[in-house]
């Protein structure tokens, strides 16, 4: 498989994007959205589809609602348009990767980081989910091996190519701003100069128009970098209660994750051959620079709280660290060959070893019991429905609200934070726009302590509203209550 022809490598990769993707459409109807992000970011996307527009501010960068929304007035299937753009995403990821290791490394090395990009746990398992993240790593390695491409045969148009999918990449997720600096960056370390001015000023069309349009609708040019840390610091309160375990946590999180992505071998593997290549591989050693910077950017944010402790976000650092694999791969004997086998097993098998949520390369719910929560849910509710969720974790919750087939409009959810005030308005605003709806309550929770065993909602509420409940559901964890007005 590895010793053949330059054109029968690159029929290798075909042949792997194609087996990846029907391995994953195979696995598509048993994975679950289990995040609860990548279910307001479908939300968002179905807004978009009855309403599209250019969307001039957010918290979120806007592309992203634009393909899923692309996405679902082709297929109106909340659960599965949207997973199903991620896996065609993540398969074609691999071909642009392939041919930037190939140029800039070696040739039988990229057919083997490309492999294993193609098995890492937690982007495979990140395809299943409706994140920005699978769509953005597409743009960023698109912008990566247009780049490499532009330098090596010194051309103006793939110069333009790179900013330009490099742009794109900035509208999903907001990493792809800093690493716009860092590849202009390399173009100067190239010396060539007209090429960075071409990339750089293509590039920036995205980021300078959301600026313009975030300051001219809320006065922040940076309301969606300023609102995530709103979010994570003040309404999560991320920095709250910590100690110095909790400090150490987010200096090794995002380590330990890049070496459950790549597996304990490949990681050391990797790491031994960026380091190397400052003497041996000089030509390839350039690219280490976005790998380092965004290493420490993320642990630098991670510690300071506004990037959250979750495996999802590592993808960067996968992609940008993989590459330097090929140069141990270089020289595919029997024995690397075998290596290459043992080293995929085990980066796959211990991700169900690991005591950590989030790495297995299939996502389901710990709780199946959920799922049929979700499914009464569906049937006993309409568009004239309310349905509020007491917060039972982010992703069984996210999860029923998916699942139930009800607009965002008609659902509130007791979010799991510290502030009961906005979770009681919220319920508030909720009870007083509908007639009749479905309410789940956690035992013992906040909320079902509140209401107390009549489950009395008129305390939610300080209008002279009375209201009815009867049980639909019942388990030892969860009961499910049908509501009406009096």
């Amino acid at each position: 498989m590895f010793n053949q022809t330059q054109e029968n490598k690159i029929n290798w990769v075909y042949g792997l994007v194609a087996l990846i993707l029907v391995i994953k459409l195979c696995m598509l109807p048993f994975a679950q959205t289990v995040h609860s992000d990548a279910v307001a970011r479908v939300f968002g996307a179905i807004d978009w589809m009855h309403d599209p527009h250019w969307i001039k501010s957010g918290v979120w960068a806007p592309f992203h609602f634009y393909l899923n929304g692309i996405a679902l007035s082709i297929w109106n299937s909340p659960v599965y348009a949207p997973k199903l753009l991620n896996i065609v995403f993540s398969c074609l990821t691999l071909i642009p990767f392939f041919y930037f290791v190939r140029r800039e490394f070696n040739e039988n090395g990229a057919l083997i980081a490309t492999i294993f990009l193609a098995i890492c746990p937690i982007l495979f398992r990140n395809s299943f989910q409706a994140l920005a993240g699978t769509s953005y790593l597409f743009f960023l390695v698109l912008s990566l091996n247009y780049l490499s491409k532009a330098l090596s045969e010194k051309s103006f148009t793939y110069a333009a190519f790179a900013g330009l999918a490099i742009s794109f990449a900035a509208g999903i997720r907001y990493e792809a701003w800093l690493l716009m600096m860092v590849y202009w960056l390399i173009i100067i370390l190239k010396k060539e100069w007209l090429q960075s001015f071409i990339y750089g000023g293509i590039a920036v069309i995205f980021p300078v128009i959301w600026l313009i349009t975030n300051w001219m609708e809320t006065g922040d040019p940076m309301f969606g970098i300023n609102g995530n840390y709103t979010w994570t610091l003040d309404i999560m309160q991320n920095n709250d209660s910590l100690n110095w375990e909790s400090h150490l946590r987010r200096i090794w999180f995002f380590p330990f994750s890049l070496m459950i992505a790549l597996g304990p071998p490949a990681a050391f593997i990797t790491l031994k051959m960026i380091i190397s290549s400052y003497k041996e591989e000089k030509s390839a050693a350039i690219w280490s620079i976005p790998f380092w910077i965004v290493f420490a950017f993320m642990i630098y944010n991670c510690y300071r709280g506004v990037l959250l402790i979750q495996h999802r976000f590592v993808g960067t650092l996968v992609v940008l660290a993989l590459p330097f694999t090929a140069l141990y791969f270089a020289e595919l004997t029997v024995r690397k060959k075998r290596i290459a086998v043992v080293f995929g097993i085990i980066t796959l098998g211990l991700t169900f070893i690991y005591n950590t949520d989030g790495v297995t390369p299939l996502p389901r719910l710990k709780n199946q019991d959920i799922v049929k929560i979700a499914q009464i849910t569906n049937n006993q509710t309409d568009e004239e429905s309310s349905l509020i969720l007491d917060f039972i974790g982010w992703d069984k919750t996210y999860f029923i609200a998916l699942n139930s087939g009800q607009p965002k409009r008609n659902i509130t959810i007791a979010e799991g934070t510290k502030n009961k005030a906005l979770m009681l308005n919220n319920i508030k605003n909720n009870l007083e726009r509908f007639d009749q709806g479905i309410i789940l309550l956690e035992h013992q929770s906040k909320l079902s302590k509140l209401l107390g065993e009549s489950v009395d909602l008129s305390l939610c509420t300080d209008k002279n509203f009375q209201f009815t409940t009867a049980a639909i559901y019942n388990d030892k964890r969860y009961t499910l209550y049908k509501w009406w007005r009096k």
